[in-house]
């Protein structure tokens, strides 16, 4: 009696581990991972205290981590050396060293030169079908080089956001590009402010990618300027990896 007694506690306890939420701060690594020296920007540039509930959620009962990459040109890889490159695909990897535990899957799902109304329009097939529990939705750049109207802008996000929201889907929000050279012909800030605004109104995760990268061009750390081709490229392909870095690292503060 007492050895079956001992064998019944014994598979209760390994069935317990089995179906038990896990504990993801104690799954992580205590200290965040490095960055390498070019990506680094000041702490508070990724203190977003938004919650991932849906993705919170979906690690806790399901060990693993899908997410769609939504948005335009730079999205799709623009400039990078191939899809490899692409943030979304250095996201994966670095999420992969982060969450060890899991299975992270991220789709890439950028198309080149679209705008927020746009990417609305394949929503259903290009996110909903996912199934992800995460979207990571890049816009305003698109916006900034046409003129749009900033409120266009502001009713789409929300639009998406909602929908996102109503299927059970985080939304985090990545603001525009920044260039030096683009900057000084193109006012990017109204958009980047119109992001940050729906961000604050539905309480979502921002990333925010415009003043990430003014840093990284304010302190020199990269450049095109007279670059051949391939060495233009291998410049995009770490600006990306440094972008799927911060990313990942934002996306795991954000997990509770």
């Amino acid at each position: 009696m007492i050895t079956y007694c001992r064998a019944r506690a014994m598979a209760a306890a390994v069935l317990a581990t089995l179906i038990m939420p896990l504990p993801l701060l104690a799954q992580t690594p205590r200290q965040p991972i490095p960055l390498p020296t070019l990506c680094q920007v000041p702490d508070e540039f990724l203190a977003d205290s938004s919650p991932l509930a849906n993705s919170t959620r979906q690690l806790r009962t399901e060990r693993r981590l899908k997410i769609v990459a939504l948005g335009s040109s730079s999205t799709l890889g623009m400039g990078a050396s191939g899809p490899d490159a692409a943030y979304p695909a250095r996201l994966e990897a670095a999420l992969k060293a982060h969450l060890p535990f899991a299975a992270i899957q991220v789709v890439n799902k950028g198309m080149s030169r679209q705008s927020a109304r746009q990417m609305l329009d394949r929503l259903t097939s290009d996110v909903l079908s996912e199934r992800p529990a995460l979207v990571v939705w890049e816009t305003g750049t698109a916006e900034a080089v046409r003129g749009a109207e900033v409120d266009d802008l502001v009713s789409a996000l929300l639009t998406g956001v909602d929908k996102m929201g109503e299927a059970g889907i985080d939304v985090l929000l990545m603001d525009t590009q920044y260039s030096r050279s683009t900057a000084r012909i193109i006012n990017f800030q109204p958009y980047v402010d119109a992001i940050g605004q729906v961000a604050g109104m539905r309480d979502l995760v921002l990333f925010p990618r415009y003043l990430v990268m003014r840093t990284w061009v304010d302190e020199d750390r990269f450049s095109f300027t007279d670059k051949p081709t391939a060495e233009a490229r291998k410049i995009a392909d770490q600006i990306y990896d440094c972008l799927g870095r911060l990313l990942a690292r934002t996306i795991a503060k954000a997990l509770k």
